[in-house]
Parts: C-alpha cells; structure tokens; sequence
C-alpha cells in the first residue's frame, strides 16, 4: 500500500498545480492526506472542492482543531498513514507524473532500502527566493555511506518516500520544531539504508514564504541551527544507548556531540584560528562545506 501524506497552510497560491501532479500520476497512491494548518487563505475549503469535484474517494482533507506548525503537522500525519510505503509532499510543487511510479518500483525491488530521496529541479518564484545548491552523486541509485551526513538530509524532504518501519520509535527522537524529515533522513542513515535516485523527479518551487528558506544567512540564525543539532545528536545518542542495533553509532555520536559544541564556541567567539584547526573532525560535519562556512562567519563582521 502507498500513502501519500501532504500538509497545508496558506498554500491557495501554488497549492492547484500540486494537486493535479498528484491525482495525475502514472501510479496513484492508495492513500492521500492532506492536513491543513488552519489556513486563512482558502486553501482548506479549495481542496476540500478539489476532492469532491474530482470524486477522489482515496483523499482525505483534515484542519487541525489548532495550528501546529510545520513539522508536528506532518509528524502527526504521518502517523495516521498506513502505507507501507509512505511519499512526502509538499503544497507548493509539481510533481513529475512518473514519480510515485519510478520511486516505488524502486522501493519494491530493493528491500535494503527503508528511505529514498530523489534530486529536483528548483524554480523560483518571486522577488527574493533563497537559491538553493544541492550535494551532486554519481551513478543513478546511491547509498549513503557518510555517516556524518545523518543530521543534514542531502535532498529535501518533499522527494523522499519511506517505509513504515522508520517511524517505529519516531516520537523517542523527535522533539517540537525538529523538521520530520531530517529525523528520517537521520534515522535511515545511521542503519545504512538511505539512498538516492540521482534523477530529478520533482519541480522544486522556490519563493520567499517557503518553510525551508526561513531565517536567512545571519551567524544568529546558524547557532541556533546549531543548538537544534546539538539537541538531536544528544537525544539519538540516547536513542542509541537503548537499541542494541545502534550501538556500533554510539561512539561516532558521543564524538560528534563534542564537535558540534565546541563548532558553537568557535563561531559564538569568531575564532578564526581555531575554526581552521577544526578540519580534522570535517567527518563529523553534516556536510563538508560546513567547515569553510563556519570560517565564513567568523570572519564576516
């Protein structure tokens, strides 16, 4: 079974293209949630009209009783899911037409696999999109090897599917404000079953209101990025400790842990030297080009 999960809010913009990528598909999903964060816009009564003007019996709309946010909005809906396959969508892109075909047929025939991300293509709308710059891969199907990666998803979440089994022991994890999918990605990572399909299979709509564009490039913004990192590779430590199929991680997080915390000093003091000498531990990054950024902002004034 697929179920494929979206969440709203104030998407009435952008939101019809999205809906006809989806009820267009090669392969139709045999579960489609949508949960509206108590939009003001319309976007809730507009698909609640969509789904019953195109007798989509498989949809489902649901407005929260409050507003959630973001990542406890999809959290929450993908535990109402039951697909054994589970697809991420967001409101504000277009799906290409093949997508749940290709990625599920993939999924299907590699049961190693428990998380699949895609690339995209970004397109950007209004005047001021944040540009977005992705890690490239080669071959067309790609493990992810680098364990370090885990707490930094290589591909955004909106073109990943994932099977059930990676929400088993979500809520030990994940705490409010943490992005659903980076506890995925992480999770999927750290037990060697996270791949990419080094194809383009969504248009990636890129404008100024986007979740992911929030906060800009300001040294505020990246510390409490870094508190929130800090946060997660404490709490997975955690997690590790109690799951004896982790343990072989437990190591490689307590040493993270150490890292990230002494990455937070080294910006909140702008110590140059010290953010240069940090290039042996590059492996605990999330990502390599961090290093050179962290130097960025300890030298930017």
């Amino acid at each position: 079974m697929i179920s494929l999960v979206m969440t709203t809010y104030n998407g009435l913009k952008y939101i019809s293209e999205q809906l006809e990528s989806i009820k267009n598909q090669t392969v139709l999903p045999d579960e489609v949630l949508i949960y509206d964060d108590r939009s003001t816009d319309g976007t809730y009564e507009y698909v609640q009209e969509y789904i019953k003007t195109n007798k989509l019996d498989k949809w489902n709309v649901v407005r929260n009783k409050e507003n959630k946010g973001y990542s406890l909005n999809f959290s929450d809906a993908m535990k109402e899911s039951h697909g054994d396959i589970v697809f991420l969508c967001d409101q504000d892109d277009i799906w290409h037409l093949d997508k749940i075909k290709v990625m599920s047929e993939i999924m299907n025939s590699h049961p190693e696999i428990q998380l699949l991300a895609s690339n995209v293509h970004p397109f950007y709308d209004g005047e001021h999109p944040q540009k977005v710059n992705f890690e490239k891969f080669y071959g067309q199907l790609v493990k992810i090897n680098r364990i370090g990666s885990w707490i930094k998803p290589a591909r955004p979440g909106c073109s990943m599917c994932f099977r059930r089994c990676l929400l088993e022991n979500y809520d030990d994890v994940w705490f409010e404000n943490y992005a659903h999918d980076c506890l995925l990605w992480g999770k999927a990572v750290l037990s060697e079953t996270a791949y990419i399909y080094n194809e383009d299979t969504i248009e990636f709509r890129r404008h100024d209101k986007n979740a992911s564009s929030r906060g800009g490039g300001s040294l505020k913004y990246r510390l409490e990025g870094l508190n929130t990192e800090i946060d997660i590779i404490s709490r997975m430590l955690l997690f590790c400790k109690k799951d004896i199929r982790h343990e072989k991680y437990i190591s490689f997080l307590s040493e993270q842990l150490v890292v990230y915390k002494k990455r937070k000093n080294i910006l909140e003091t702008k110590n140059v030297i010290r953010a240069f000498l940090a290039f042996p531990y590059i492996k605990y990054y999330g990502r390599s080009r961090f290093w050179m950024t962290d130097i960025f902002y300890c030298l930017k004034r």
